[in-house]
C-alpha cells in the first residue's frame, strides 16, 4: 500500500490506491480520494507553518518573517542575495549563477515558504519548508509502487532459472544462461506478475510503501550548530524522532524523519476560506458543505503526521541550490533510469499522474472502471489526452490555490509576498 507519511489520512488513501493498481474502484473513491488529498494539502499548510515557526522562535527568539515562494528561482535569488558565507567555493557559485542563471532550473514549481530575520536590516535565511506537488507525489509514489512490482518480477525470474537448473542438474550458480533466455525469462516473469494485477490477486501482497518526505522543513544551523538544532527538534512537545541520518560528502546535511502530533483542534478553527474556498470549489467541492466535510476529515484524521526535517549550514545549501549537489540534476537522472522507463512502469506513473490530476479537476463522478489498466499498453498521447479532459489544463498550483490564508500569493521569480507576525 502506498503510505503517503506526511498525510493525515494515510491507510484511506492507500487502499483506494490499491484497489486502483488492480482495476478494482469501489463506490465514492473518487471523492474520498479528493477529499484525502486537497483536505491534507490545505492543513500541511497550516501544520507545517506553524511548527517551523515554533521550532525557529525557540531557536532565535523571536518570530521570523516568511513569504511564499512560487518557484525554484525564488529560493534561489534569496539565498544568492542574502549569503553570510564568504569562501573561494561560496563566491565561484554565487558568480556562475548571476552570470548563467538561466542554468539553474529557476522556473521550476515550487510550493513552500522561506523564513528569515532581519539584522541590522540586511536579511537572514533562517529556514524554508515546502510541500511536494501533486506531480512530484504522484512521481515519488509511482516509483515505490515501481520498485516491488520490479523485485516481484526479479524473484519469478530467479525461480524460473531455478527450475532449469534443476531440470539440467546442475546448482543454480553453474546455470549458464544465453542473454536471450535472459530476457526471455524476465518477460515470461513479468506476463505472471501482469496476470496477477488483471486478476486481482497481487492487491494482498502489497506491502507497505512509503513515501516519507512530502512535506519537508530545511533549517540553516551556524557551523559547529548542529546539535543545537536536534536539541530544540528533540524538545518539541510531543515529538517522536524516528531516524537520524548524517551525510558526507560534497554536501554535508542531517535528515531527520520525525512523528509530530496533529494540532486538530487548532485545525478545526482553521476551516477554508477566502481563496482557498474557491480553489476546492474549482475541484468539485461545494462551498455550503466545504466546512462540514473539513471538520469531517479531521475527525477521521490520525493522531500524528510524519515530517522530515533537514538541517545544513548555509554553504550545503548554495550546494544543493546552485551546487554540485543541485536538487534538479538529482531529479533528473533519477528519471532516467531504465527500471522507471518500461512499459508496466510507465502505466504506474501514468496512474499516478491520473489520480492526483483527478484530485485537481472539477468532475466527483465515480469510476466504473480505472482509466489507465496497468497491462495494456498505451501511447503517451492516450495518457496526456486523459490528464487535458480531466482538468481542462489547470496548472497544478496545489501549495498555492489551498494557501491557508487568503492574502497569500505566490511570488513570481520579481516578486515576494512578505509576512511579520506580530
Amino acid at each position: 500500500m502506498l503510505y503517503l507519511e506526511s498525510f493525515a489520512q494515510r491507510v484511506q488513501l492507500a487502499e483506494i490506491v490499491s484497489r486502483w493498481l488492480v482495476n478494482r474502484p469501489s463506490g465514492g473513491d473518487v471523492a474520498r480520494l479528493k477529499a484525502i488529498v486537497n483536505f491534507n494539502t490545505y492543513i500541511a499548510n497550516l501544520w507545517v507553518d506553524w511548527f517551523t515557526e515554533d521550532l525557529l522562535r525557540r531557536l532565535h527568539g523571536a518570530t521570523p518573517a516568511r513569504f511564499v515562494a512560487g518557484t525554484k528561482g525564488v529560493i534561489k535569488d534569496f539565498i544568492v542575495e542574502h549569503c553570510p558565507v564568504q569562501t573561494p567555493r561560496v563566491e565561484d557559485l554565487i558568480a556562475r549563477y548571476r552570470r548563467f542563471p538561466e542554468d539553474f532550473y529557476r522556473e521550476t514549481p515550487f510550493g513552500g515558504r522561506i523564513y528569515f530575520a532581519e539584522d541590522g536590516g540586511a536579511a537572514r535565511f533562517l529556514a524554508s519548508t515546502r510541500i511536494k506537488r501533486f506531480r512530484r507525489v504522484a512521481e515519488k509514489g509511482a516509483r515505490r509502487i515501481i520498485d516491488f512490482m520490479f523485485a516481484h518480477i526479479r524473484e519469478s525470474a530467479d525461480a524460473l532459472a531455478e527450475e532449469r537448473a534443476r531440470a539440467a542438474g546442475v546448482p543454480r550458480a553453474a546455470l549458464i544462461t544465453p542473454p536471450d533466455l535472459m530476457i526471455e525469462e524476465f518477460r515470461h516473469a513479468e506476463r505472471r506478475v501482469l496476470k496477477a494485477i488483471r486478476r486481482g490477486t497481487i492487491q494482498s501482497e502489497l506491502p507497505i510503501m512509503a513515501v516519507p518526505d512530502v512535506v519537508g522543513v530545511k533549517v540553516i544551523a551556524e557551523p559547529g550548530g548542529t546539535d543545537a538544532v536536534l536539541d530544540a527538534l528533540r524538545a518539541a512537545p510531543g515529538v517522536t524522532i524516528l531516524e537520524e541520518e548524517h551525510h558526507h560528502g560534497v554536501y554535508n546535511a542531517v535528515n531527520v524523519r520525525m512523528a509530530i502530533p496533529l494540532p486538530r483542534e487548532r485545525l478545526r478553527d482553521h476551516p477554508p476560506s477566502g481563496g482557498a474556498v474557491h480553489a476546492f470549489t474549482q475541484r468539485g467541492f461545494t462551498s455550503r458543505d466545504l466546512t462540514g466535510r473539513y471538520l469531517e476529515f479531521l475527525d477521521g484524521a490520525d493522531d500524528h503526521v510524519l515530517l522530515e526535517v533537514i538541517i545544513s549550514t548555509y554553504d550545503n545549501l548554495l550546494e544543493s541550490e546552485i551546487g554540485a549537489c543541485m536538487h534538479e540534476e538529482r531529479v533528473l537522472a533519477q528519471r532516467e533510469n531504465p527500471d522507471y522507463r518500461g512499459h508496466l512502469a510507465t502505466n504506474v506513473r501514468y496512474l499516478m499522474d491520473y489520480m492526483l490530476a483527478l484530485c485537481l479537476a472539477p468532475s466527483n463522478e465515480d469510476l466504473g472502471e480505472v482509466p489507465i489498466k496497468l497491462w495494456v499498453k498505451y501511447m503517451p498521447d492516450y495518457a496526456d489526452a486523459l490528464l487535458r479532459r480531466l482538468v481542462c489544463e489547470q496548472a497544478d498550483l496545489s501549495f498555492v490555490a489551498l494557501s491557508a490564508e487568503p492574502h497569500e500569493a505566490a511570488s513570481g521569480p520579481d516578486r515576494a509576498v512578505v509576512e511579520t507576525r506580530v
